[in-house]
Order: C-alpha cells, then structure tokens, then sequence
C-alpha cells in the first residue's frame, strides 16, 4: 500500500500526542482538542465522525457512572463499611489483604477514583494509629483499584473506550464474559504479589504531616508583635504585610484564637503572634529591620496544639496545575493559606508564590472556616489528612432505591442487563428520589476527560478511515515477518503498556486500536484475543506515577520517588502480563 499525504499527516499527529503527553508540557485536553481540531480544517477528519463519537453510547457510559457513582458515594457511607471490614485488623499483611481484596471489588462495578480518594485518608490514619508509614500502603491501594477494573467490561475506562471505537468501526463489542476470568485471574496475582512481596519493595517514608511536626521551624516563623511597632492598629496591607519578598503572613493568634487565613483587611493588635512561611532566610532578612516584631525566644510553638495543617492533593482533574500559586487566587477562593509544595517526594524551596503547580503535588494548607465547604464542591483539591465523614440522609426509601440501583449495577456489569439503557433507568430513578440535583451533574462534568474521550474515539476511527491504520500495521507485520500469532499478541501487549507508562491509558488505545484491528482484518485472525491483549496493556499503569490518575493521587501523600513505582511496579507488570498471555494463549488456543 503507497502511503498518502493524509497518511503521513495522521502519522505525524499521533506522534505529536505521543510526544506532548510524554514530556508534560501541555494539558492532555489541550494535545487531543488542538490536534482534533487541525485534522478537521485540513478535512482529513470528517465533522460527521466527530459528531458520532459524541454521541458514541460507551464513552456516554463512562458519564453516567459517574454520575452514578457520585450520587451512590454520597448517600452511603462507603467509609464505614471499610471500617467494619478493617477495624479489628492489626497485623500489616492481613490489612492488606483485606484493603486491596476490597478496594479491587469494588472498583470493578464502580469508577475506581473516587474509591481511591475516600481511601487515601483512611489508609492513612489505619497506618499513623498503628505507628506505621503510609508508603507501605498507598501504592498497593491504587493497584488494586487498577486491577479490579480489569474484571469488568465497566471497571475501568480503557475498556470502555475500546468498546467505544469497536462500536464506532462496527466491529463486535467486548462483553463481560471476555473479561471476568483474566480480569480474576490478574487481579488474584496481583492481591497476592502486593500482600506478600511487593509492600516490602517500598521503603518507610515519614510522611508530610509527620515531617511538619517533627520540624515546624523548617516551615513556619514565629514572631511577635511589640507594643511600641508602628505596625499596630494597621491592617496587614497597609503594615506592609501583604506581598512581602517570598514570603507570607499565614496565620495570627490573638487572646487565645487563631484567625486563619489572614485577610489584608486584619488589624494588627499589640502582642500578636505571627506566623510566616516561605524561605526562612527570607524571613529572617524581614525582621532585622525595625519592624517592632521578633522571633519568639521558645523551644516550642505556643500554638502546637492549635495550629492544625491540613495535606491536600492536586488531582489530574485539576485546573490549578500549570499555574503559578500566586496566580491561583488560593487564599480567597479556598479560604487556606499554603504553607509548603512536596513534589516528588521532596520539599520544595524558593518562593512559594513562583511555584508552578503540578499535577500530584501535595500542599500543606493552614484554613479558615469556609475551607471544608469549599472543597467539598471542588475537582481541584484532594484532602489527604482528615477523614472525610460521608453521612447517607437515613432515609428507608432512599436506602431502598440505593441498593437497589447498586445491585442492578451489578447485574448489569455482569451483562444481565442491556448497559447503556439500564444506567439511563438507573440515573432517573436516583434524580427521583433526590440522591442529587441538576446542579450535581454539572459539577460532575469532566469537560476535559469528555474532551479527551471524543478525541481519541474520533482520532482512531480516523485513522482506519483513510487507511493510515493499514498503511501502518503492513509495515509492523513486514518487521514482524514469519512472526507466530502469539509473538504478533506479545508485541501488542508490550506495545500498549510502553504507551499506558509514558502517556496516558486513553491515548494507548487509541493509538494502538487502529493498528490492531488492521492486523487483524489483513491476517483473518479471531479479533478477540488480540483486542483482549489491547485492553489489558493498556490497563497495565504500573510503571510510572503518571500512567494513571489513581498513582498520582497517592504520589505525594505516601512521599514517594518515580523510582517507587518503577521498583513495584516492574515485577507486577511482569507477572501481570504472564498471567494475562497464559490464559488468551490458552482459552484462544494461539501458539
């Protein structure tokens, strides 16, 4: 096959998205939408392409579970059914066995995310009651949310939108019988590997908070403002307070009360204590001057037992990342004050407001009364430090309804029940009983992962369209020439996680979706195994801390290295892919 200008436009293009996801330098949404929208002008991608993959039912799906998820997490307390199950466990090993077992069932029927965020606080708190560090466990819980989504056609979005570009190509869907037994069987070595070996790979980190208070001075200057300062009676703006060189006025404790955050409008009273943040030397250089304030002359804060830090996460969701601190309007828009940045497992220096935030860094925040509301409504903060208690309304009909809608998640996980139609049934009934409101659906709206879904569906479906697909799967079977079937499904799978650890599992898919089903189609060969093989690379998010979303939530709060999850990660992948290529090679007779 002679290749075409369009041929080598579309190759460059998936080159591109490979590329800008790799080195991070731009948002995923923005890779997909800009390279989506340039294939368009230049009519390579027909607007009736996009427009179907809009209105693709599989990656529709992945919507509406989570709006169901969402309304499901709020009415039932998933943290107490964790506590009954963990709270008489005391040994390391049997915790977790139980947390990963749980969390892998669960993430099988539900998004795996938000089962991964009402986790990390509980998990960490099991560990500091029990004198144990987090790290030993955080690692292990996202890969159990990540396998247990491999048992189910709906556990995870990879499947989803492989589905979704099957549907879109009219090719035979994936169901539930694919994926159960290798989905069982990866997800019982993998439970068995992080139980036994893999949590003695990782070593004891101390984590965030711990390292706060073990050396609050690191972080945070004491000071005292004297009688005779010309500072009081000011606010803190006109004191001269407000945008200070690397630093910032966090906190003030008057008469026994601590006001936090600190507004520019605060009168500054005689016998204030101030609190700073920022590069100590900085700190420092401010009070030699005659300011009327020094720092306090005590081995302890005054304030030990008051000042309270709160650890939150900056999810992947999160339009925060890319921006610097000062830029972010965090104080009036949180109600906190940030007190530190940790980034890959490290404190980092320099002046805070300069700092470009990233996807996974953990903040340390000092918070004002409005904080808890504010982010219970966000998608750009994660809290690590405190549990969150979520209460169901108590209500017999509401309970009713839930569990009902629960059970017929199941039922048509297990394929029982036609997907698309049944959680469309599933979210009325729960808009019915009140389990949440339009403006509830709204705030669950991901337009970025929505951005990012159509593009890819409508990327890969391109790419089989104008024969790239083609063009590009007869030049890999020519450098795989006289290869086996089973060499051809190696090759896949190894294809697809080198793609899922650098980029992310969505891009995986639909890069190599289309080179899969043109070998496919040119060898006659039963598409099943080989879109299995796709599937389960793709979900292979082990390596990196930046393959998959549930990784970069447990990044910062276990103070973790990329090397962790490389040192983990390598040996579960291995066993991981063993255990998928048996059984296809096995249930599809392919030598």
């Amino acid at each position: 096959m002679e290749a075409t200008l369009d041929n080598y436009i579309l190759l460059g293009a998936l080159l591109v998205i490979t590329i800008s996801l790799f080195v991070q330098r731009f948002k995923p949404t923005l890779v997909f939408g800009w390279t989506t929208l340039l294939l368009i002008v230049l009519g390579i991608m027909p607007m009736d392409i996009l427009l179907s993959s809009l209105s693709n039912k599989s990656l529709l799906t992945i919507f509406l579970l989570i709006f169901i998820t969402s309304a499901l997490r709020k009415h039932f307390n998933l943290l107490g059914l964790m506590d009954q199950l963990f709270r008489t466990i005391s040994s390391p090993r049997r915790f977790l066995v139980a947390m990963t077992s749980a969390v892998a069932a669960l993430s099988s029927v539900v998004n795996n995310t938000p089962i991964v965020a009402l986790m990390i606080p509980y998990v960490y708190d099991w560990s500091r009651k029990r004198s144990l560090s987090p790290s030993r466990f955080l690692i292990p819980l996202s890969y159990a949310a990540t396998l247990g989504g491999t048992i189910t056609v709906i556990g995870t979005s990879t499947n989803l939108v492989l589905n979704g570009l099957l549907e879109a190509n009219n090719l035979p869907k994936l169901g539930f019988g694919d994926f159960l037994i290798p989905g069982l069987i990866v997800t019982g070595l993998g439970v068995l590997y992080l139980s036994v070996f893999g949590h003695r790979l990782l070593a004891d980190r101390k984590d965030v908070l711990q390292d706060f208070k073990s050396n609050k001075r690191e972080y945070i200057v004491e000071t005292v403002l004297h009688a005779n300062s010309d500072k009081v009676g000011k606010s803190v703006a006109n004191a001269g307070l407000r945008n200070l060189d690397g630093v910032f006025l966090v906190e003030i404790y008057r008469h026994g009360k601590l006001i936090s955050p600190v507004t520019p409008e605060e009168i500054l009273e005689a016998g204030d204590m101030l609190y700073f943040a920022g590069e100590v030397d900085e700190i420092v250089e401010l009070l030699k001057g005659e300011n009327g304030f020094e720092i306090a002359k005590r081995e302890k804060f005054a304030t030990t037992d008051i000042l309270e830090v709160v650890e939150v996460l900056i999810p992947i969701t999160s339009d925060l990342a890319g921006k610097k601190v000062r830029d972010t309007n965090f104080r009036e828009r949180y109600d906190a004050a940030i007190v530190a940045i940790h980034r890959d497992g490290r404190r980092l220096g320099g002046r805070i407001g300069d700092v470009e935030l990233e996807y996974g860094d953990l903040l340390l925040l000092t918070t004002g009364s409005r904080f808890k509301t504010e982010i219970q409504s966000s998608k750009n903060l994660y809290t690590v430090s405190f549990m969150e208690k979520i209460e169901g309304n108590g209500k017999p009909g509401k309970v009713f309804v839930g569990l009902g809608a629960l059970l017929g998640v199941i039922g048509m996980a297990t394929g029982l029940l036609d997907l698309f139609s049944f959680l469309l049934v599933v979210l009325v009934l729960l808009a019915s009983f009140g389990f949440f409101s339009a403006q509830d659906l709204r705030k669950d709206i991901n337009s970025d992962l929505l951005v990012i879904l159509v593009s890819a569906v409508a990327l890969g479906t391109t790419l089989i369209h104008t024969g790239t697909a083609a063009w590009i799967s007869e030049n890999m079977i020519g450098l795989l020439n006289g290869a086996s079937p089973l060499a051809i499904l190696i090759a896949i799978m190894l294809l697809t996680v080198v793609l899922t650890s650098f980029v992310t599992n969505v891009a995986a898919v639909a890069v190599a979706f289309p080179i899969v089903a043109a070998i496919v189609s040119e060898s006659g060969f039963d598409g099943t195994p080989f879109y299995l093989a796709l599937a389960y690379g793709a979900s292979a998010s082990f390596l990196t801390p930046v393959s998959y979303q549930t990784n970069l939530m447990v990044y910062g709060p276990g103070g973790y290295k990329s090397s962790d999850f490389m040192r983990v990660g390598a040996p579960l992948t291995l066993i991981y892919l063993v255990g998928i290529l048996a059984y296809l090679s096995t249930r599809y007779q392919i030598l």
